[in-house]
């Protein structure tokens, strides 16, 4: 029988290696999930915004949204603030928090904010009334 010439052990060497390629892994998936978790809330965030957009109160032909019950007066920043609020006790890894939604003559922004993060999460619509951009385009 042939005798080793090196003397090692390789139980050592791979008691060091294992944990640090064990992190390594760990951290690719948290950053995997914190990304998803970030697009998630961005996708979320565009969808109430655009919904929000489409508002009117009754005042022209098209956008008008049915929400809640015919007596009570309903609001686009309600409808997002509840729509918020239910992703966050339906899915417990939504990591958001707060929410506002602010409406003006020309456009819609939705503002959310992320735990752990500064800069929050804000979409902005445009308001437009196709039936307007229409009866524009006929004329001319």
């Amino acid at each position: 029988m042939r005798k080793k010439r090196l003397k090692g052990s390789f139980s050592l060497e791979a008691s060091f290696i294992m944990p640090m390629v064990l992190l390594l892994y760990l951290l690719i998936i948290l950053a995997a999930l914190f990304l998803y978790c970030r697009c998630a809330i961005s996708q979320d965030t565009f969808l109430l915004c655009m919904r929000a957009e489409r508002f009117t109160y009754g005042e022209t032909d098209y956008g008008e949204v049915i929400y809640g019950e015919e007596e009570t007066n309903w609001l686009p920043d309600d409808y997002v603030l509840e729509r918020l609020e239910q992703k966050r006790s339906t899915y417990p890894g939504y990591a958001s928090f707060g929410g506002e939604c602010r409406i003006t003559e020309e456009d819609v922004a939705v503002e959310v904010r992320e735990r752990g993060l500064e800069n929050p999460i804000i979409k902005r619509m445009r308001k437009i009334n196709p039936i307007d951009i229409i009866r524009e385009g006929r004329k001319n």
